[in-house]
């Protein structure tokens, strides 16, 4: 962060990330933040309705909705509040999902990023993207995509350790090479 004058370490919710920075420096992309709570609250909402519960419909319905404010408000609207307090003590089966998915996102809403620019790390990651796609010339684009994928899919998952992290920096140097030829001998 030092090199690239970094304010923040902008990330999805993967526990990797904690502990890297210190927490006023760490935001949560809001892309995956929306993503991630948007698919759960969707899933709890066809559940409630294949289950007839109208009531717990409408509270996932509300809670989209409250996903996709634009602007998103900076701090938990009051709604939002109410209904985590309506599902605060439930315990058993889809009561109890719904009661997760809200703590959760009462306890991360402040987290996720409020940049007024790009408060995602949509550049981060195409920049990983592109670490890959450049790296692989003689492939054809279509297969230079899904290789790319593949490659940054496991080498993003990877990162559990302080080693395999300084490790994607260098293998990406690597992958460059030298006026676009790399010697994957030098990698392995």
């Amino acid at each position: 962060m030092r090199q690239v004058r970094a304010q923040e370490l902008r990330t999805d919710e993967h526990s990797v990330y904690e502990g890297i920075v210190p927490e006023g420096q760490h935001r949560l992309c809001l892309a995956h933040w929306r993503k991630s709570k948007g698919k759960r609250a969707y899933d709890l909402y066809r559940q409630a309705l294949a289950e007839e519960r109208p009531l717990e419909a409408q509270s996932m319905q509300r809670l989209l909705e409250l996903l996709r404010l634009k602007p998103r408000p900076a701090t938990l609207p009051e709604e939002l509040e109410r209904l985590v307090v309506r599902y605060s003590r439930c315990r058993r089966g889809l009561l109890w999902k719904i009661n997760q998915l809200l703590q959760h996102v009462e306890r991360t809403w402040a987290k996720v990023s409020d940049d007024p620019v790009d408060p995602t790390n949509n550049t981060t990651e195409r920049i990983i993207g592109l670490t890959f796609k450049t790296c692989l010339p003689s492939c054809p684009p279509a297969g230079r995509r899904a290789a790319s994928r593949q490659v940054r899919a496991k080498t993003m998952r990877g990162f559990k350790a302080k080693h395999k992290v300084l490790a994607h920096p260098y293998l990406a140097s690597f992958l460059r090479g030298q006026d676009g030829l790399c010697d994957l001998r030098k990698v392995i």
